[in-house]
């Protein structure tokens, strides 16, 4: 006995027969927290709201005088980097300004806490060593600039619409802050 399929149009949806069961995968390299948070964002769930800010983004909102006191200016400048400068502190604050935008949402703040962790941890383990080994500028700015990609492809959807540019503010933000550092220590 055979069944015959035909003429069975459908515009929206799918036929099947018993159960439907649709896996939803983020593409590889995607930060599955982050598109976990995504989905809380478009139903509308930013967390609590609250103008304080989560201990984890207060801590990079904050300065640092006990890693380095000098400031965004100073740290390019000695890193022989004076050529960013302007550019550097416009999109540190472009940077600070996108946070402060998002301050009552606490799923907004977790989500830039894991970005700047990640530029953070990163920049430490990746571009650091490069730094303390002498290497010339633009080898330590190639491996900062495949961070940033890495990290921008990671975001996925990208509901916050954050480019690659404001990455690398980010990235400016953890330097102004006493986070990170561009010369040997």
């Amino acid at each position: 006995m055979s069944i015959e399929q035909s003429g069975n149009d459908v515009k929206y949806g799918h036929i099947v027969a018993g159960n439907q069961t649709i896996h939803q995968h983020a593409p590889k390299g995607t930060n599955r927290e982050i598109q976990n948070l995504y989905d809380r964002l478009k139903r509308g769930e930013s967390g609590e709201l609250d103008s304080a800010f989560c201990a984890e983004l207060e801590h990079y909102m904050s300065l640092q005088p006990e890693i380095d006191v000098r400031g965004l200016d100073a740290k390019l400048v000695e890193s022989n980097r004076k050529d960013l400068l302007f550019l550097a502190k416009q999109m540190k604050e472009k940077a600070a300004k996108a946070i402060m935008r998002r301050q009552t949402s606490r799923t907004a703040q977790r989500i830039f806490v894991i970005i700047l962790d990640q530029i953070h941890c990163d920049f430490i383990m990746k571009v650091t060593p490069l730094i303390e080994d002498d290497n010339p500028r633009v080898v330590v700015d190639e491996k900062i600039s495949s961070i940033i990609d890495d990290l921008y492809s990671s975001l996925g959807e990208n509901l916050l619409e954050l480019t690659a540019k404001d990455l690398l503010g980010l990235l400016f933000f953890l330097g102004g802050n006493c986070h990170i550092r561009w010369d040997k220590c």
